[in-house]
């Protein structure tokens, strides 16, 4: 106790201790006769004014302290800053297709997604940055936002020209990585570039159920064991969401059977808002992604014909642009998407006598919460928000309980019997004084006879 209390007596403020501040207080309270403390609030008024009235001596700043002073910066100067130099990005000639999220962000708000206005500006100034960076970009959008324990991931989608080749990992499949994302926590810092996953890294991701912590770098103590970070980890399962969230309006690609490249439909017409709130009218862009972790299916040499035929059938490679309506459902549900309409259902015809509608369709995922596809008749666009995880929990449906039983019929008392007269001979109460009572009359019976 007295250590401590010396520890606050020598508590230092601007040159003077706490026990000089209480000599200072002890001095005036007996140098002037006119104080009268009549409550703990006049002792704190008295400390105040000596406090409010002391002169404290700060040394001169020599020459050189003076001509080197830095000017002070406020976080919102930073902030303008960093915003002013993300705004002025100078128009270059960009190669790549970008993506105007400006517009498709009103689309989305009006389901009750997306971003602010600052926000989305901001997002789309980004992507012009990204297209700037690698003349090998050929296509760029924005993909969506995981969320994460301390800081959430803003997520950019970029696919590079099929000239251009990465080195690959052992046993992965270029089509996997086909896709390059860019992920950061605050739109005004820079993008971080995603590295690439190995085929053991995707079949393992399939097992693990993990929440983001915010740290790229974070070792991953999971089981089976992810033999990689945080960032490989984040890399498979946009992977995964991607593969299987990604839709496009029928009609708008055809699968060429022999060079299996699916190119854009010379002459498309985007389908009416009738067939849109359909799950016929919306196809899977991207390929399956195989138990084994890979777009194509991998023949390990070490393996017989017949173990690699009975793995094809448990894992076969689905047809490309496959229907939605084709996807397993999802427990009781008719299908895997949940389709609602937004806005006025009524239809109306243009100057040009063609059909015009104002509804707006949103198409969610079941298997993957926060997964979204949003179109209207002209723009559509496929977006994912939440924690990146696959819902693998059933519905808890628990039983009705039982019927409660009726209460049952009373029982008739009867009296306990209490005679006048005591009985000759009393009934035994045990199994072994009844066998010592009939050994008793048969010995008495015996001796009778005799």
């Amino acid at each position: 106790m007295d250590v401590q209390l010396q520890k606050i007596f020598d508590s230092n403020y601007k040159g003077k201790t706490l026990y000089n501040h209480f000599c200072e207080l002890y001095y005036q309270m007996q140098e002037n006769k006119y104080y009268k403390a009549q409550s703990l609030s006049d002792f704190e008024d008295l400390s105040n004014f000596i406090k409010e009235n002391r002169f404290y001596h700060l040394p001169l700043k020599t020459a050189d302290q003076v001509n080197n002073l830095q000017d002070q910066i406020f976080p919102w100067q930073e902030y303008c800053k960093q915003q002013m130099q993300l705004m002025q990005i100078k128009a270059k000639v960009i190669n790549a297709t970008v993506q105007n999220f400006l517009k498709l962000n009103a689309l989305l708000n009006n389901v009750g997604y997306g971003f602010t206005d600052e926000d989305a500006y901001l997002i789309q100034q980004s992507l012009k940055s990204i297209a700037i960076r690698d003349s090998n970009i050929i296509n760029i959008r924005f993909w969506g936002k995981l969320f994460a324990q301390n800081r959430d991931y803003y997520v950019i989608e970029v696919q590079l020209s099929k000239s251009y080749k990465e080195p690959q990992p052992i046993d992965c499949d270029e089509k996997l990585n086909e896709y390059v994302h860019y992920v950061t926590q605050d739109l005004l810092e820079d993008w971080a570039l995603l590295p690439q996953v190995t085929r053991k890294q995707m079949e393992a991701s399939r097992f693990i159920t993990y929440v983001f912590s915010g740290n790229l770098n974070k070792e991953i103590t999971q089981y089976p064991i992810f033999n990689g970070k945080e960032k490989h980890l984040l890399k498979a399962q946009i992977l995964r969401i991607t593969h299987a969230n990604l839709l496009a309006p029928r009609g708008l690609y055809r699968f060429d059977d022999e060079t299996k490249l699916i190119t854009f439909e010379d002459e498309f017409k985007m389908p009416e808002s009738a067939e849109l709130s359909t799950m016929d009218g919306w196809v899977h862009l991207p390929p399956n992604i195989l138990k084994q972790g890979r777009i194509t299916f991998y023949e390990d040499p070490s393996l017989k014909e017949e173990e690699l035929n009975q793995m094809k059938e448990a894992d076969p490679e689905l047809e490309r642009l496959k229907s939605i309506k084709d996807d397993k459902p999802f427990e009781q549900n008719e299908g895997n998407w949940n389709i609602k309409i937004f806005g006025e259902t009524q239809q109306y015809t243009n100057q040009e006598e063609q059909p015009l509608s104002y509804q707006i369709v949103q198409l969610r995922n079941y298997l993957w919460p926060g997964a979204i596809t949003v179109s209207n008749s002209n723009d559509f666009i496929s977006i994912y928000f939440g924690y990146g995880n696959k819902n693998q929990q059933n519905s808890f449906n628990p039983l009705a309980p039982n019927d409660i039983q009726e209460e049952p019929e009373d029982i008739d008392e009867i009296p306990e019997p209490n005679p006048r007269e005591q009985p000759d001979e009393l009934e035994p109460d045990s199994d072994d004084e009844r066998r010592r009572e009939q050994e008793r009359r048969e010995a008495e019976l015996q001796q009778q006879q005799e």
